[in-house]
């Protein structure tokens, strides 16, 4: 998969191959959203020294983040499925990569929950696109954490208010760790996606039991809101989402896709 990354104070674009990181040269994968992706030459460095990843996508144009998706999940907090897809949004700066901590603010009462989730990369845009042709619109796939301070999000539903403020702290969305291309992969169905917290496992499901197909999920989407390259879709998390305290280690897993796992620290 394709990976950003910070060394020594740079970012850089790179191929994570199993445990080997191999030095690309070019700009970051931002710039690639939507064309081809770089060789990986067989003579391509590898990373010998420690690294910090970054998310994949660093400034996407929007988050659309999937409610209610899978029908498990919707009733274990007590809610009905919406009849057709429905979406949130998240901010840019929820972002953070594979191995960045988690932080909890100081402020944010009661539990905060982990989501696990498959997450699409917009390739091309459009507006009002045939579901028979929403596929051709997503350029890869990653893995996504929509971090949820629960207990506050309960009390904003109950005043009418906006959840924002429980989805879009910062660190609230690790992202990664790379991208894989849609190629890669003929049906998204597949995924099999798996949530652990300190080595126990809290989710797990296939994303065939999505309530819709992902090419439906494109096709709705562009039909509310014009997608644009380098946009982001979080499908939605299936049942088992709970809380995560600091010192907590958070595990999201795709098989394909890799595992993207992140510490939790508080403010």
């Amino acid at each position: 998969m394709y990976v950003n990354y910070l060394k020594s104070g740079r970012l850089h674009l790179g191929y994570l191959d199993g445990e080997r990181l191999l030095a690309l040269d070019g700009p970051l994968l931002d710039a690639f959203v939507g064309g081809k992706l770089p060789l990986v030459p067989r003579s391509a460095p590898v990373e010998e020294e420690p690294v910090t990843f970054a998310p994949p996508l660093m400034q996407p144009r929007s988050i659309l983040c999937l409610m209610r998706s899978y029908r498990k999940h919707a009733e274990e907090l007590g809610n009905e499925p919406p009849p057709a897809p429905n979406f949130f949004a998240k901010m840019a700066n929820t972002l953070t990569g594979h191995g960045a901590p988690i932080v909890i603010p100081a402020d944010v009462p009661g539990e905060v929950h982990h989501e696990g989730e498959l997450a699409l990369v917009i390739g091309a845009g459009g507006k009002n696109i045939p579901v028979e042709d929403a596929m051709e619109h997503v350029w890869g796939y990653t893995i996504a954490n929509d971090v949820t301070a629960r207990t506050l999000q309960g009390q904003l539903k109950e005043k009418g208010w906006p959840w924002l403020a429980a989805k879009s702290r910062d660190t609230f969305l690790p992202l990664g760790p790379g991208v894989v291309p849609r190629e890669k992969f003929e049906d998204p169905a597949e995924f099999e996606l798996e949530v652990h917290v300190n080595g126990e496992l809290r989710q797990q499901a296939s994303v065939s039991r999505l309530l819709w197909p992902v090419r439906e999920i494109v096709a709705h989407a562009s039909r509310l809101y014009r997608l644009a390259k380098g946009d982001l879709i979080l499908t939605g998390t299936p049942e088992g989402v709970g809380p995560i305290l600091p010192g907590d280690t958070v595990s999201v897993s795709i098989e394909g896709l890799g595992r993207l796992e992140n510490p939790v620290i508080a403010e």
